[in-house]
């Protein structure tokens, strides 16, 4: 264990990244095709299909989990996005299928302080 500041951090504390108000621009319900890394038990997103395009994810900003379904909110390289994992149920087989949407189009506006 090293006990002086670390890395990039000249006072000890972790480095921060700024706040970001996040101001929705455009709701969308649009497919796309998410790439994830193939280790561990529960891949983690690092980046997505929307047509030809693909953004790079740079980091998970929110994840909240309802049923029948998994919210991201992420920043990626091209902007911010809500992104939507919808899981289906076959009624007569009960195998499920997911399939994720873009659901909207987010404006970044970092802060440099916390507001409150």
């Amino acid at each position: 264990m090293t006990s002086g500041p670390r890395s990039g951090d000249h006072d000890g504390r972790r480095p921060r990244h700024p706040h970001l108000i996040l101001i929705e621009r455009r709701v969308l319900a649009e497919p796309i095709v998410v790439e994830t890394e193939p280790a561990g038990r529960r891949p983690r997103p690092t980046g997505f299909w929307r047509g030809t395009a693909f953004y790079r994810i740079v980091r998970i900003l929110e994840r909240r989990w309802e049923r029948g379904e998994s919210r991201l909110r992420v920043l990626a390289d091209r902007g911010c996005f809500d992104l939507r994992r919808v899981t289906d149920v076959d009624p007569w087989t009960w195998r499920t299928e997911g399939r994720w949407e873009l659901t909207a189009e987010l404006t970044a506006v970092p802060v440099r302080r916390p507001l409150f």
